[in-house]
């Protein structure tokens, strides 16, 4: 969608968002752009951090593709409809991004898995759901049934923290999964939690509810490939699969379900 604001409406030039468990501020050259994403990142408005990332709305000068990171904590990153720098340590940095919300999320979804990666963490293809105070995490790749999952579950009154990318942060030796804006088909605007993870599954349909001990060696594969990571070099790499080693401690199984009704919720503890 376009950005745009009525025009008697306030117009800041500054933002900041809790994404991911860390706070970001953005400081914007056009109103506009930032009127409309403090209205799309509404439920994780924060006090913005001393670090700031100046971003400055241009292009798309090519359509857009798969971004491409590098570096860190200096971590540099582009896609066909913006392009940005950004320093881990202090915060601070420079973008420039087509003044879309479409532009802007996947800036921020690309920012967010470099800084997760680097870190010991994973911004990851799945569903998450919120159960009896912990979150248990389906990862699945497209048509797997996350969105699926999801409206079940929602139907039935569990919280849904996301039916398509779920944050996973590393703290102090321990998996949190954080509340996430980045939605699939059910396009909700999510809002902050930060939750122990219960638990993770490899996502399935099937005609019945089922949950089937697995080998760990399978589920690290499919974690590493339902992860996002633009990176090409190593380190980044080996980063992510520390990190599916550690979230295999807590892979429950293969989870299967049916689309019938939401009664495979009683398999989760």
């Amino acid at each position: 969608m376009k950005c745009g604001r009525p025009s008697s409406e306030p117009a800041p030039s500054g933002l900041g968002l809790s994404l991911a468990g860390r706070r970001f501020g953005f400081a914007f050259d056009t109103a506009s752009f930032a009127a409309a994403m403090s209205r799309r990142y509404a439920a994780f408005l924060a006090p913005p951090p001393a670090g700031t990332v100046e971003v400055r709305a241009g292009g798309p000068v090519r359509p857009p593709f798969l971004p491409r990171v590098s570096g860190w904590p200096l971590i540099s990153g582009r896609r066909g409809d913006f392009g940005f720098s950004f320093d881990a340590v202090s915060g601070s940095g420079r973008a420039v991004v087509s003044p879309r919300a479409q532009s802007f999320d996947s800036f921020l979804r690309t920012l967010c898995s470099a800084l997760l990666n680097g870190s010991g963490g994973a911004l990851v293809h799945a569903c998450g759901l919120a159960v009896s105070g912990r979150a248990h995490v389906f990862i699945g790749r497209s048509g797997a049934g996350k969105s699926t999952l999801a409206r079940l579950a929602a139907a039935a009154g569990a919280e849904v923290i996301s039916d398509e990318i779920v944050p996973l942060r590393l703290e102090r030796g321990r998996f949190y999964v954080h509340g996430s804006p980045f939605w699939g088909e059910l396009r909700s605007a999510g809002r902050p939690l930060r939750l122990p993870l219960g638990g993770i599954y490899a996502l399935r349909k099937s005609r019945i509810n089922s949950l089937r001990a697995g080998p760990v060696a399978g589920f690290i594969p499919l974690f590493m490939r339902c992860s996002l990571n633009f990176s090409k070099e190593p380190a980044a790499s080996s980063g992510l699969l520390d990190a599916a080693a550690r979230a295999a401690r807590l892979y429950k199984g293969a989870f299967s379900f049916s689309k019938k009704n939401a009664s495979f919720l009683r398999l989760l503890k």
